[in-house]
Parts: structure tokens; C-alpha cells; sequence
């Protein structure tokens, strides 16, 4: 009798495994299709402490338990400046999901922060990365470079450079990391 649950204990773990590849093919499609670009293994996340406009300070652990798409950008880079309603879109068409954008203003004054942001503030948090330091550490080394975060604060996918953040596939890709990771947080 021992053998046989062995064989099944066995039998189980391959099953596993490979439900885990599927799952983890099926994300790099669906990251594909949305833009962006999938990591082979979810990688831990640089950790971060940053203020935000209102000077309180967050951190990841703040958004644990949330697929998190962390936007790197600037309110005087263009592109940015393009993208960022997406964003506010994207947030607004996963309302209710544990999802949240995660914008932070790298090497941006406050003033200029606030002043981008004075015709409606975000249903987002906007944290400030004033020296550069954070980027630095996601390999932000410019901006907008974008990345998704699971339910552990790991990097799901990553996107140098800007893109409409509010589209189906978009959507499809986030819902896929909820689905994904649904019983961890």
C-alpha cells in the first residue's frame, strides 16, 4: 500500500506542476497580448518606503493581498503625460477587484507632482520618488516603465515605455494574476 501512495503522492506533484507551467503559460500570453512582457518566474519586488503627496509614507506592505501595477513616471515626460488617464481608467474598470495602480513620480518635484495632478486627483495612490532612489532599484532606468506585481508583491510582467493601460487585454492579464494567486494574500 505504501508504493501505490507514493505513486499517487507522485502522480498528484506532476499534476500540480504542470497546472502551475499552464497557469504560468497562460500569463505570458495574456501579458503578450496586453504589451507587455512576462517574467519566466515571478521575481521578488525591491522593496520600497515613499512618500505621497500628502507626505504619508507607504510601503509594500501596504498593497499585499492586491495585484499591484507600479507605474514609473514624470509629470514632464509626454508620454507619461499621455498614458496617465489610461491608467485612471484602468483603475476605474477594475473597480472593486483587489487591483490597484501604484503611481510614483520619479525625480519630479512636488509642486510639479501636484500641479499635473490639479485637475483631479487619481483613485490611486501617487508616491514620490524625489532622488531616484527606488527606479534605481527596479531597474526604472527610465520613464514610463510599468510592472506587475501578484498578490505577493512578486513581478508578474514588465513594459519599458508607454501604452494605453485600459484595454480588454489589459484587463484580462490582471484578472488572469487574481484568478492565479486567488487563496494567497
Amino acid at each position: 500500500m505504501t508504493g501505490i501512495r507514493v505513486k499517487h503522492a507522485c502522480l498528484l506533484l506532476l499534476l500540480l506542476a504542470s497546472a502551475a507551467t499552464a497557469g504560468e503559460a497562460k500569463l505570458a500570453e495574456l501579458a503578450s497580448a496586453a504589451g507587455m512582457e512576462a517574467y519566466p518566474v515571478p521575481l521578488k519586488a525591491p522593496a520600497f518606503r515613499l512618500p505621497a503627496l500628502t507626505g504619508e509614507p507607504h510601503s509594500q506592505a501596504d498593497y499585499r493581498g492586491r495585484v499591484v501595477l507600479v507605474n514609473f513616471w514624470a509629470s514632464w515626460c509626454p508620454p507619461c503625460r499621455e498614458e496617465f488617464p489610461s491608467l485612471v481608467r484602468l483603475q476605474a474598470a477594475m473597480a472593486g477587484e483587489p487591483f490597484t495602480v501604484l503611481a510614483v513620480a520619479v525625480r519630479d518635484g512636488d509642486e510639479a507632482v501636484a500641479g499635473f495632478l490639479a485637475a483631479g486627483r487619481p483613485p490611486f495612490d501617487v508616491l514620490l520618488d524625489r532622488d531616484g532612489a527606488t527606479a534605481a532599484a527596479w531597474h526604472a532606468a527610465g520613464v514610463p516603465v510599468t510592472y506587475l506585481l501578484d498578490r505577493q508583491g512578486r513581478l508578474l510582467a514588465g513594459k519599458v515605455g508607454p501604452m494605453q493601460w485600459d484595454s480588454v487585454d489589459m484587463q484580462r492579464l490582471i484578472r488572469r494574476a487574481l484568478e492565479q494567486h486567488q487563496g494567497e494574500k
